[in-house]
């Protein structure tokens, strides 16, 4: 789940997205997530949009079934108006990304391409070993076999390229083999009522996510923030307050990576509720600070969603081959699980205070910023205009940012693209000794 990628829009813009609720609008119905006593004071808001297969002819089979993830949005801040209407956002931002013409789309084999493409030869990828799976659903790119393209605009080379539809858009039922090279997944996408914050945010998640999948299968001992809640600006103060419970321990990890992006990972451990013993999250900003306040919003409502989860049975480990966006997270929370932590919770580890991580120079164009960093690491960073007229309406952009050379999060343990270059040059990079092989972490990931 993703949670308020949509809280810096300004709160006039934010409130033109309250028309797309009504009983026959885009969201049928927002809801309000009552806390648990004792949990950070938070509001939690969730947007529903039901069924958009109705709308959507290229969503025709689909149904919102399962521990698959959903198109509802979901919204956390300080008060209950602002996280309605991010959850609304958010509900935009995930119809958009299942929302696509065919008409606008390219097919074609890469080698009869008249236009410029980032093939799939360039984006991760499993390994023999995971090819090899009976519960892997993914196969090699095959460049003779036709896929469907979507235009691009590449922000590092400013030009346009062709790119792999499949990797843009969410419940793309693949039309050859050689679309099941990836997973479409909502990683990437970001609407907001200026285009080049949309593309930022998106950035940002892109980012986020390669920080946490490198965090985890490389099972980094990241370096500990030292948070001094003096020395925060009013606003990050604020939510560092309401997010520090009694009951609740947070810890806080320094997971920037290679592409000088900060990103803070935290571990929430509660002894107090033996099933959600301990919950992770990470957020990425250019301002570390805004990224801490983020942390603690976003850890609120990642506790809500499991605690409702855990509480509709028992939960066991998912099977490998099937997508599980929080039962692996609910599966890593209980009390007895806490050992696979012992990369981050035991032993010696540099403290650093959040001044240190990489920050927005004086008068830099964040954006350009975030872009040239990472094409100082080799990394492309594209851009896909998947604006609905839904959007529109309300005076919103909508994206998907792809970055190839990311290590992706993925949501089934057979599928980890195991084979991705990034996942092993990266913690040499950032100055780690790095796993390969058997030694990757066997466990399933922990986040949601």
């Amino acid at each position: 789940m993703r949670r308020g990628k949509s809280e810096d829009v300004s709160a006039p813009e934010l409130r033109r997205i309250a028309s797309l609720v009504s009983p026959y609008g885009l969201v049928s119905r927002t809801t309000a997530v009552p806390a648990t006593e004792g949990d950070p004071a938070f509001a939690v808001h969730v947007s529903s949009i039901g069924d958009p297969s109705q709308v959507l002819t290229s969503l025709r089979g689909w149904r919102n079934s399962g521990d698959m993830g959903n198109v509802n949005g979901v919204g956390s801040a300080l008060d209950g108006e602002r996280a309605r209407l991010v959850s609304i956002a958010e509900a935009l931002e995930r119809y958009s990304v299942c929302s696509w013409h065919d008409d606008d789309l390219v097919v074609a084999a890469e080698a009869e391409l008249t236009e410029e493409c980032v093939s799939p030869q360039r984006w991760p990828r499993c390994s023999e070993s995971e090819f090899a799976r009976d519960d892997c659903g993914l196969v090699p790119y095959d460049p003779s076999v036709p896929i469907r393209w979507a235009r691009a605009w590449s922000l590092t080379r400013r030009r346009s390229v062709l790119v792999p539809a499949v990797a843009v858009h969410l419940h793309m039922t693949p039309q050859s083999p050689s679309e099941l090279f990836t997973r479409g997944v909502t990683t990437g996408a970001a609407v907001h009522s200026d285009l080049r914050s949309a593309v930022l945010g998106g950035l940002l998640e892109v980012v986020e996510r390669d920080a946490l999948s490198l965090s985890w299968l490389q099972r980094l001992p990241l370096p500990e923030l030292s948070i001094d809640p003096e020395a925060l600006d009013a606003d990050t103060r604020a939510h560092y307050e309401t997010g520090s419970s009694g009951h609740l321990s947070i810890r806080v990890f320094d997971a920037t990576t290679d592409f000088g992006i900060p990103v803070l990972y935290a571990i929430q451990l509660a002894d107090h509720e033996p099933s959600l013993a301990q919950i992770v999250c990470a957020t990425c900003d250019l301002d570390p600070r805004r990224a801490l306040g983020k942390l603690y919003r976003e850890l609120a409502a990642l506790r809500i969603a499991l605690r409702d989860h855990v509480r509709r049975g028992p939960v066991d480990r998912p099977d490998d081959g099937t997508v599980s966006v929080i039962g692996s997270a609910a599966y890593n929370a209980s009390r007895d699980r806490r050992h696979v932590f012992a990369h981050l919770l035991e032993g010696e580890r540099p403290l650093r205070s959040i001044d240190a991580l990489p920050g927005l120079p004086a008068g830099a164009d964040p954006l350009g910023t975030a872009v040239s960093r990472l094409a100082e690491r080799g990394a492309e960073v594209l851009a896909v205009d998947i604006t609905t007229d839904e959007a529109r309406q309300v005076g919103m952009h909508a994206v998907k940012v792809l970055v190839p050379e990311a290590v992706p999060l993925s949501f089934i343990h057979s599928e980890r693209y195991l084979a991705t270059p990034r996942l092993y040059a990266a913690p040499t990079a950032m100055g780690h000794e790095r796993r390969a092989g058997e030694s990757v972490n066997p466990e399933p990931q922990p986040f949601a």
